[in-house]
């Protein structure tokens, strides 16, 4: 698909800087957040080669919000993460993984051009951009520019995928690839959940079920990455967490085009909504 292929930046990265911090997630972090920021990674951890040609090889945000829309489910804003969630997130570590969520749910909102929530999402992401350092990303005037776009969707996920892509590249010049890895983690769970979540709610949930079903090559990826890093105690805390969905791959059943029945679909949402309410909390 030449749209995956255009937007296969990295699930790793969501965004940007605090320019403008929009509707919904207020201002940057004080200066006791930033410090307590800090001590969250190790930052003499470096990723091998191999773990970082994985680690930006996985797609964007967009692969799964995309494959939703062209299945006809629906849009629920009360399944993203809550953007009043902003001001748990203290350490570096959380911030990391709750701007890859953000990041997911901004690319649900502009997929399906819900201009209110993608300002919400983009105050959000550019908040936690802001205080993991990743700088320079976002243009001057993006709120002006987000209005402009108004029913030209292919506008704003254009935008939205351009800030994703110079985020990435941010990161990888940098050498933030632990941030990354948070950031993919995220975005990855908050994924699976919106596609889980709008799979009980489908009455045919056989392309649904499919999108959730090819996730899992993109799950042994990155479990490959985390399993490299156990000896480090932050990165195994969250290998030991996402080992929990490897059920979701397992243990129901799931097939390509298979309808599942409601005790299934509730079963697969179990699991993935435990390990994302663990992760915004």
């Amino acid at each position: 698909m030449n749209t995956k292929r255009n937007l296969s930046l990295s699930l790793a990265t969501a965004m940007v800087v605090s320019i403008f911090l929009l509707t919904g997630c207020g201002g940057a972090g004080n200066q006791k957040a930033n410090e307590e920021a800090a001590d969250s990674i190790n930052m003499e951890l470096s990723l091998s080669p191999e773990a970082v040609n994985l680690l930006y090889k996985m797609p964007t945000p967009f692969e799964v919000t995309m494959l939703l829309e062209q299945a006809k489910a629906g849009y629920i804003f009360d399944i993203t993460n809550p953007v009043d969630n902003i001001g748990k997130y203290m350490t570096e570590k959380s911030k990391a993984i709750n701007l890859g969520i953000y990041s997911a749910d901004l690319a649900y909102s502009a997929t399906y051009n819900h201009i209110d929530n993608t300002n919400q999402f983009l105050g959000c992401t550019a908040k936690l951009a802001d205080e993991l350092g990743i700088a320079g990303i976002y243009h001057p005037n993006i709120v002006e520019k987000v209005k402009e776009f108004d029913n030209n969707k292919d506008s704003l996920v254009n935008m939205v995928s351009g800030i994703f892509l110079a985020t990435n590249d941010f990161l990888s010049k940098n050498n933030r690839n632990q941030v990354a890895v948070y950031i993919a983690t995220g975005a990855f769970v908050e994924g699976l959940y919106l596609a889980s979540s709008l799979n009980i709610v489908a009455e045919k949930n056989k392309e649904i079920t499919t999108i959730i079903y090819k996730q899992v090559n993109n799950y042994n990826q990155l479990m490959s990455i985390l399993d490299l890093y156990q000896s480090d105690a932050a990165m195994k805390s969250l290998y030991d967490e996402m080992l929990r969905m490897k059920p979701v791959f397992t243990d129901f059943g799931l097939e390509p085009e298979k309808q599942l029945d409601a005790a299934q679909a509730n079963g697969i949402n179990d699991v993935i909504e435990g390990v994302r309410n663990a992760l915004i909390q």
